[in-house]
């Protein structure tokens, strides 16, 4: 009796840890951004809900690869999870330029709530048909404004102005049409092109030029709020199908729990952060931003067609409530 409790111990314990697997989650921000701290946390929850059997390393600072690489290792199957923002996935999947409209977004709240909509999680099966991957979580990055050596009030102060942008097919859209000069940099080398006048600005939300101390080498912040950002949590399709149904719910919930997180900091921070930059030294601008809204109005008609399966997503998208 004691040698067959014995076994049964033995095969408990080796079916216990055939079931455990480790993932590893990269993105390309720092270790103080809400998107690695919201992440750190969800993985926390995952790992203790799961008894173990899921283990989650978030890897920050692009280690990993830069925000391009990170997104197409996820798919292929280089990684697990990365953080990829609307704009790094409409490189690969057009539909989600409708994100990155200027102005499209009220606030952060609103993109959480489109998030949280029938037709998001259309785009979602859509994406997953399209690439294999999954979109198992997503939340705000931050309303962009403009950090750099010169205040802009209206889109006449962006003429000539040298804006690094992600390398993004869209985000250099926006950028133009805005009236700047885009230049596509790798987030993690835009402090240096600062420091080094090689940009005369660059456009991010205020967590992440906290984050980068981008503000150690600006004289201005204009707050033009052009464009509220989503970051997606794109997950390898083999990575979650492998997983019993249980575990991706475990998985799922504890991803959405860390975006929820996520939220909480970003749009905690805003308000506070306006002051710290201040008490930096750096000039805090208020932008005419109806006439940014005005300028970029007509990329609407340029990029409808990238949504166009899903109807008038733009009218979709405002008129959330």
């Amino acid at each position: 009796m004691r040698n067959m409790l014995l076994a049964l111990a033995l095969i408990w314990s080796l079916s216990t840890a055939a079931l455990a697997v480790d993932l590893r989650l990269g993105h390309a921000y720092e270790p103080t951004h809400p998107w690695h701290l919201g992440m750190v946390e969800a993985a926390k929850s995952i790992k203790e809900k799961s008894n173990g059997r899921i283990n989650i390393t978030v890897f920050p600072s692009a280690t990993l690869g830069n925000e391009q690489e990170l997104m197409e290792q996820a798919i292929t199957g280089g990684l697990d999870i990365a953080e990829s923002g609307a704009g790094q996935l409409a490189n690969v999947y057009e539909v989600m330029t409708i994100t990155e409209m200027p102005y499209i977004f009220r606030d952060n709240a609103h993109v959480m709530q489109f998030t949280k909509s029938p037709k998001f999680q259309e785009i979602k099966k859509d994406f997953h048909a399209e690439h294999g991957a999954y979109i198992v979580g997503s939340s705000t990055y931050g309303i962009r404004q403009i950090i750099g050596n010169k205040a802009i009030r209206t889109p006449a102060d962006l003429a000539g102005f040298k804006l690094r942008v992600p390398d993004q097919r869209i985000t250099v859209g926006y950028a133009l049409a805005m009236g700047a000069n885009p230049t596509p940099i790798a987030l993690g080398e835009a402090y240096l092109a600062l420091q080094q006048n090689a940009v005369d600005g660059l456009e991010n939300p205020l967590p992440t030029i906290n984050a980068f101390k981008f503000y150690e080498v600006s004289k201005f912040l204009s707050l033009t709020s052009h464009v509220t950002n989503i970051v997606h949590l794109v997950m390898n399709g083999d990575s979650f199908d492998k997983l019993p149904a249980a575990d991706q719910k475990i998985l799922s919930d504890g991803l959405a729990e860390g975006c929820q997180i996520v939220f909480n900091l970003i749009n905690e921070s805003d308000s506070k952060l306006i002051q710290f930059f201040k008490d930096q030294g750096v000039a805090v601008i208020e932008a005419d931003r109806k006439a940014f809204a005005e300028k970029t109005k007509p990329m609407l008609d340029e990029y409808a067609k990238n949504w166009a399966k899903f109807g008038d997503l733009h009218s979709y998208i405002q008129n959330l409530r």
